[in-house]
Order: C-alpha cells, then structure tokens, then sequence
C-alpha cells in the first residue's frame, strides 16, 4: 500500500517503509505490522499520533526515522478524505506519537506542552510492553521532571535505574530531583553514584 493510503488501515499503529524512491512521500510503498512499540534497527516508520492542544486530540500519522527518531513529517486526511503530507516545522501544535519507543531519542518528542498529560500517559501505557524499559522510563521521567511532578519523576527514574540506565546522568538526575525533594541523604548518595560511574567510565 501507499502512504496516500495509510487512513484506510486504521486498525495498525505503525507502518514501516519498504521503499521510498518516489520523491512524493505519499506514493512510498508502506506495509502494516503488529508492532505496538517504536523498533530500535534502523528504518522509516509512519506512527500514528496525536495533534494535541489545551482541550482537544486528533489523529494524524508521523513519519519517525529509526534509531535516531527523527520525526519530521506529518501525514493529515482533509475534509475530502485525501491524504496530504506537512513539515512537523509547520505545525501550530504539537504532534506526539501514540506509541511508545524502544529506541533512544530527544524525550521531547512525547512532550506536548498544551496537554502534557496525553504523552505522559502514553508512556505509561508503553512501559508494560517496552522491551527497554529504561528507554521509556527515561522519556517518561524527563517530561514529568519538567512539569515538577518530582515523585513521578523519581519513580520513573528508578525504573530505568533498574533496567540498566542510558548514562550515569541518570543518577544525576535522582540526586537533583531527591534535592529538590528535600531527601538530602536520597540525594547525596545518588551524587556518589554519580561520580563513581564517571569514574568508571
């Protein structure tokens, strides 16, 4: 199937593309997969997503490039049931994926600022069926960092802690979220953490 095509297909959450030699994006070939996560090997994916404002969602597709997760497309039906494709540059709101992702990337991606709670809770949704845990645990922990909801965010940087944490700034973050806390001694022993980490490495 087309690209131009992926609205007839609603039922899958992510397509992959199989060829893309058309400099039309919407005439590259797709294929639907029973994937419910964001794949780490390296590929072009169209995933659904969300348009998310103040007080309202709608559905839209977004091309994301794998492992990096670039996003730089958006793929809209019109009134008249076409499909067209925009520059997620062009967008006046925000577009997140509706699918979690087990492959690392800017947390932003996920960050609405209009509704933070929509990729907050698709996050949630995508820990239990992450493969990386600390992947998701990391987009969800940052976001909830910088909405000030620290015990969330702790909790969450404690999941990845347990999966195995991307860096040692991970702990970082611990140490500076159970300062904020007023967890003085969380907060000093996270530090350690730190620095015996960066030593290491």
């Amino acid at each position: 199937m087309k690209v131009k095509d992926i609205y007839s297909c609603a039922g899958t959450n992510i397509f992959v593309v199989t060829d893309q030699s058309d400099d039309d994006e919407l005439n590259w070939d797709i294929e639907p997969t029973d994937l419910e996560l964001l794949p780490e090997e390296e590929n072009f994916y169209f995933v659904k997503a969300y348009e998310v404002s103040s007080d309202s969602i709608t559905g839209c597709y977004l091309g994301i490039m794998t492992p990096e997760r670039i996003a730089e497309s958006v793929i809209r039906q019109t009134g008249n049931g076409q499909s067209r494709s925009e520059s997620i540059y062009d967008q006046k709101r925000t577009i997140i994926p509706a699918v979690a992702s087990n492959c690392f990337g800017d947390y932003t991606l996920y960050y609405s600022k209009e509704n933070p709670q929509t990729g907050i809770d698709i996050l949630r949704s995508g820990l239990d069926k992450a493969i990386n845990k600390n992947v998701v645990a990391e987009d969800l922990g940052y976001i909830l960092r910088d909405e000030g909801r620290l015990a969330e965010a702790i909790e969450a940087f404690k999941i990845s802690e347990a999966a195995g944490p991307s860096s040692e700034y991970i702990y970082l973050e611990l140490s500076e979220l159970y300062k904020q806390s007023g967890q003085i001694e969380e907060s000093l022993q996270y530090e350690q953490k730190f620095k015996e980490q960066e030593e290491d490495n």
